[in-house]
């Protein structure tokens, strides 16, 4: 905001007419962006070998591999501010203690890591299961697992639904792998699992909160838990697109089960089981 308002403050005062001063606003905004993109490319280059950043949440130490940081948006912003990506998202999941030492956290749309890796390392998770379906993210979520020590930790590279099969992508931006969408899809390249088909596993037994970032499927993957949630009643973080519809349909499904919501963001909620 202040380098904006520097910019109209610079454009006013050189430019002779609003038109000049607009197109002289517009080449210097151009300029800080070539600029602020020049940094970034030279942070990206610094990183270690592996594409490895390194920082501290409080006084934990962190790494995190980071391969599509010229581009991807999560992995740009984890590498400008050095920082877990959602921190303040996960520093509220942290304030409200519904992940305690040595629990068992499921992480469904983890994509590289970030919050699994939150989990883990940060508030010491005992055992963390994370499905990611995308081939490059899922890769990079293994090697973060393993670059914070988390030796018990799970990864799954597939969807999950409302029923076990099998799906494909339905939409992909390079730009912002996070945000990629799959659909159910019967002769589809993805293997997708129900967590009720898992309940007998033993990485799910004490489960104590499940986290649902799956880019408009969460809905399914509730339904497709309802055995789970009801064995285990774990907290339940949704991370919604379309917050209205998106949250009604959640809780027309969560409350009879006992559940009540808390927002801790626009589009992001945490039920947990108060009955």
């Amino acid at each position: 905001m202040q380098a904006k308002r520097a910019l109209e403050i610079v454009s006013s005062t050189l430019a002779e007419t609003p038109e000049q001063g607009t197109a002289l606003a517009a080449k210097l905004d151009q300029l800080i962006r070539l600029t602020e993109d020049s940094i970034h490319l030279q942070k990206v280059a610094l990183l270690e070998a592996g594409h490895i950043l390194r920082f501290h949440a409080g006084l934990v130490p962190v790494a995190l591999s980071l391969p599509e940081a010229q581009d991807d948006y999560v992995q740009r912003v984890i590498l400008r501010t050095r920082q877990f990506y959602e921190a303040r998202l996960l520093a509220t999941v942290q304030s409200l203690g519904l992940i305690r030492p040595g629990a068992t956290v499921c992480d469904i749309g983890a994509n590289i890591g970030n919050a699994a890796v939150f989990f883990g390392k940060v508030l010491g998770a005992g055992r963390v299961v994370a499905f990611e379906p995308l081939p490059q993210a899922y890769g990079t979520l293994r090697r973060n697992l393993d670059l914070n020590g988390l030796t018990e930790a799970l990864a799954y590279r597939c969807m999950v639904g409302a029923e076990s099969g099998r799906g494909d992508i339905a939409r992909f931006n390079p730009r912002n792998i996070g945000a990629t969408s799959f659909i159910p899809m019967p002769d589809g390249p993805v293997p997708m699992v129900a967590l009720d088909d898992l309940i007998e596993a033993e990485e799910l037994q004490g489960l104590s909160f499940l986290k649902v970032d799956v880019e408009g499927m969460h809905l399914e993957v509730l339904q497709g838990a309802k055995q789970v949630i009801a064995t285990h009643k774990p907290a339940i973080w949704v991370a919604l697109t379309d917050t209205d519809s998106d949250y009604a349909a959640c809780a027309a499904l969560l409350e009879p089960l006992g559940y009540k919501a808390t927002p801790i963001g626009p589009n992001d909620f945490v039920f947990v089981h108060t009955a």
